[in-house]
C-alpha cells in the first residue's frame, strides 16, 4: 500500500492559503490514480516541533546510537518510510515558513534518513523515488525558487533522486487574474500526478 507523506506548512490554513487550494489538489489527483494510498499528514501550522538547539542536537544524537523508536526521531521515520513526499509550503521571505526549516532539521537523522558508508559515502535512506513541493507566490519565481532548491538538495541527501516543483506564481501581480492561475496550476496538478512513478 502506497504510503504518502503530506507535510503541511500552509501557515495561513485552509481558508485563507493559497498553497493548501493548490496542495489538495495535487492530493486529489494522487488519490484518484492510488484509492489504496494512505496519506498522513503532517501539519506545521501550530508549530509544535521545538526548534533544535545544540544540546537538543547533541541529546538526539545520543539517542540515536541506541534506539530511533521514541517520539523524538518520528519526523524521520515517517521521511523514511513514505513513497511519495508531498511538501506544501507558500513563498515567504525567499524560502519558505521557518516551521517547515524546523521540521527538516528534524527529520536529519543518521542512521534513519541518512548514513556514512565506511569510505566516508554519504547514502540516503529514504524509500521514496519522488518528492513533490508545492507553493504559491505572490510574484513570479523564476531564478529565485530557493525554497524548491534547498528541497530538491535534500532530497538527493535523503536519498530521493527526483524533485518536482508544481508553483502558481504572480498571484499578486496587478494586472493578474489569480483565479485563473490558480486553476491552471490545479489542471497541472493532475497532470503531475499521473506522471510520477507507480
Amino acid at each position: 500500500m502506497k504510503q504518502i507523506l503530506f507535510v503541511n506548512a500552509c501557515m495561513r490554513g485552509p481558508e485563507q492559503s493559497r498553497t493548501w487550494r493548490l496542495s489538495q489538489a495535487f492530493l486529489a489527483a494522487c488519490r484518484t490514480r492510488w484509492p489504496e494510498a494512505v496519506v498522513k499528514e503532517r501539519d506545521l501550522t501550530g508549530c509544535e516541533l521545538p526548534v533544535l538547539t545544540g544540546a537538543l542536537a547533541q541529546e538526539r544524537d545520543r539517542k540515536a546510537e541506541v534506539d530511533t523508536a521514541g517520539p523524538m526521531f518520528e519526523p524521520a521515520r515517517e521521511m523514511a518510510q513514505a513513497d511519495l513526499v508531498v511538501i506544501a509550503a507558500p513563498d515567504w521571505d525567499m524560502t519558505f515558513p521557518a516551521a517547515l526549516k524546523i521540521y527538516l532539521e528534524w527529520t536529519c537523522t543518521l542512521g534513519v534518513t541518512f548514513h556514512y558508508t565506511r569510505e566516508g559515502v554519504q547514502e540516503g535512506l529514504c524509500r521514496a523515488e519522488e518528492l513533490v513541493y508545492i507553493t504559491t507566490a505572490g510574484g513570479p519565481l523564476e531564478g529565485k525558487n530557493f525554497g524548491f532548491d534547498y528541497i530538491r538538495g535534500l532530497g538527493k541527501m535523503f536519498g530521493i533522486p527526483a524533485a518536482h516543483c508544481l508553483s502558481a506564481e504572480g498571484l499578486d501581480v496587478r494586472e493578474n487574474d489569480p483565479e485563473a492561475i490558480l486553476r491552471a496550476a490545479e489542471d497541472r496538478a493532475a497532470v503531475l500526478a499521473e506522471k510520477l512513478k507507480g
